[in-house]
Order: C-alpha cells, then structure tokens, then sequence
C-alpha cells in the first residue's frame, strides 16, 4: 500500500492523497514465533480507531465504533512535525510525489506484524503542517489493537496518545453482535465519518435500533448533549425507502447560503439533507439526488475549489468505478430523483464526470494551494 500525490488535469492545485486503505502483501513476513514474542503497542483510551478528522486548535477526533465514542485528542506541538520541507509536487505542472511507497510493509515492520495483520482505515491532513496522519489496526477480531500513525519525512511514526490531553462523548446505542447480510460485524460502521462545522461535529453511522441509519451532531467541548437524528432515504437501485443504509462519507457545504450535509451511501445513493432540518429525536427524509451506480460502494469524499473555472465541486473515490466529480452549483439545483420508478442502476441524477482516480481509497486536502 502506499499514499500517492496524485494531480489531475481538471485541477491547478493539488487536491488528492490516495491511500490503498486494505492490506496487501508485500513481501514482508515473520516467523510464528516473532509474531508470538512481538510486543503490542497500547492505546489505553482507544478500543478501535477509524474515522479521523482535526478541529480547531490541532485538535484530532478519532471514530471508536467498538466504544461507540468519538475520541477528542488536543494536540500539541510537539505531536506535529512541519512538513513544509517535504517535496510534495508541482501542480502546475501535474507532478506527483510518492509520500510513502509500501505503506503497508513499513506500517507492519514499525508494529512488529505480518503485513496482512495491517489495515489502514483512514487518513487526514493536518493543514498547517500538512502532515498526514493514519488510523490503523494491527491485528484482527478480538486481538486488534488501534493505532494512530503519522507521516514524517516519507516515514511512519507512532504517534504516542497516552501523555496527550484527551476527552470523549459516547453517540449513544451501537451494534455489538449484530451481523451484516455477509456476514460482517455491524458494528464496522457504528461510526462511519466525522465533520467538524462551525462548533459541533456531525457523526455518521448506524445504532442497535430498528430506525438505524442515523445522524448524531454535538458539541465541542464536549457536553453531555447529543442530538440524533433518524435518516431515511429512498434507495434507487432496491426501488424502496430505507432506514438501515448507513453513509460512507459526507462533506458540509454551504449551497445558497445553506448549510448542506452532502452525503454518499453504501449501495450508493448521493444525498443532500440541510443542518437545519437535523433535530434531535426526529426522523428526516433525505433527497436522494444521484445514483453513483449499482455492483460498488463510495470510500470517500472531499470538496474543493477549482482554480481552474473558480468552481466548487465534490469528489469521491468508489470501490469499483472511477471517482466522480460533481459540481456544487448542480448539488443545490437538482431535483430529487423519483420514487414511483422501477430500479434505476445507475449512475443516474445530478451531473457527474469521471475521474480517472483508480485505486484511490481516502481523500484529503493538503492545503487550498
């Protein structure tokens, strides 16, 4: 696995660092006595790491869907290491810089694993130094330990948790033992992406209860309020409304003036719903807007401005097509696509172009620039 810095002709500025996100050999192994004697690295107030996003004043918020909390690390300056040093392309020229090569292999031989005891489930960029960080499981089922890995220099760090200043707000009921149709665990996407605006963070995910799909939005600093919100949608390639279909990835933007969550779901509706409408206690009715199309599943999303139209757009990267990019202008336009029709594969809705992004997984800014 590696994080690339890739350019894309429709952009001026360097948007995208990719990041293979599921493991892949690479040629490293231990023996089963290595394996057995290597030590494991403790993260006391994670039982699992997995949406990261960072806040104001270097603060880095971590998904803990086992814990069903969102974890709050307030970093300090000695946690951060300036990466302005570091060669990281030319984008007008569409120069891209390999970060790190064999991510995968360098993450197992700084945690003492196989390289298939490595998965890496999100990435962020901290954008004042743009350094970017990973959270990451060594190991798998009940023996997995979480940890949080930044990149310095082309090189992977552990980073210490124990000593930073830390707070944590549970989001309420989450699976424990449930399972998906295919069997996975359901509690995967207790907590499936993490956005801080204008003072709160906005969580994602699914709860133990019938109405699942839900949306929590709190404060920060932490209180002890957490405000839920139950999503329905209509789901164009089942042909139905559905209550259990968890978003992926989502982005805040403001469209006309209005604070948006724009939202991709797993099989694999584009959603628009307005902040305002998210109450706690109550149940919504996203628009469904577009259909990313049917046999893949959104990974992730970011949103931008292009200096090359003076346009904003979103992207997201997808498991088995190209990423798409979709105009902000064409999100707040589009009428919600109709319910009284027979399944729609799609793609299909709003304006979307494909981008030849393949093998990309996360995304995220490194600056405006």
């Amino acid at each position: 696995m590696r994080i690339r810095k890739r350019k894309t002709v429709f952009l001026a500025v360097a948007i995208a660092l990719a990041l293979q996100a599921f493991p892949v050999s690479y040629g490293f192994a231990q023996t089963a006595s290595e394996r057995k004697v290597a030590p494991a690295p403790v993260t006391p107030q994670l039982q699992s790491a997995g949406a990261l996003s960072f806040g104001p004043n270097n603060v880095l918020f971590v998904g803990d869907s086992k814990g069903g909390l969102v974890h709050a690390f307030e970093l300090s300056d000695r946690d951060i290491d300036s990466q302005a040093g570091v060669a990281l392309g030319n984008a007008k020229t569409f120069e891209g810089v390999d970060l790190v090569s064999d991510i995968g292999a360098k993450a197992a031989r700084l945690l003492n694993v196989p390289t298939d005891d490595i998965r890496i489930n999100d990435m962020v960029v901290h954008k004042p130094s743009r350094q970017v960080f990973l959270s990451v499981h060594r190991g798998h089922g009940p023996d997995t330990v979480p940890v949080i890995l930044k990149v310095n220099n082309g090189q992977l760090e552990r980073l210490s948790l124990e000593k930073i200043k830390h707070s944590s707000a549970g989001v309420g009921p989450v699976p424990v033992n449930e399972t998906l149709e295919f069997g996975q665990p359901q509690n995967m996407l207790a907590i499936t992406d993490i956005d801080y605006w204008e003072g709160e963070i906005f969580i994602s995910g699914v709860s133990n209860e019938e109405f699942a799909s839900k949306l929590r939005r709190m404060t920060y600093p932490f209180d002890s309020k957490v405000s839920t919100t139950s999503i329905e949608i209509w789901h164009a390639v089942h042909a139905q409304f559905e209550t259990r279909a968890p978003i992926i990835a989502k982005d805040i933007r403001k469209i006309d003036g209005t604070p948006t969550l724009i939202a991709v779901y797993a099989c694999t509706p584009l959603v628009r719903i307005p902040l305002d409408i998210l109450q706690d206690g109550t149940k919504v009715r996203g628009e469904m807007i577009g259909e990313l199309g049917f046999g893949n599943t959104p990974i992730d999303m970011i949103s931008y401005n292009n200096p090359m139209d003076g346009q904003d757009y979103v992207l997201v990267t997808n498991t088995s097509r190209s990423a798409k990019q979709v105009p902000l202008s064409a999100i707040g336009s589009a009428q919600a696509m109709p319910v009284n029709v027979t399944n729609n594969y799609g793609p299909a809705g709003v304006a979307q172009y494909p981008i030849p992004l393949s093998g990309t997984w996360h995304l995220d800014l490194l600056d405006a620039g």
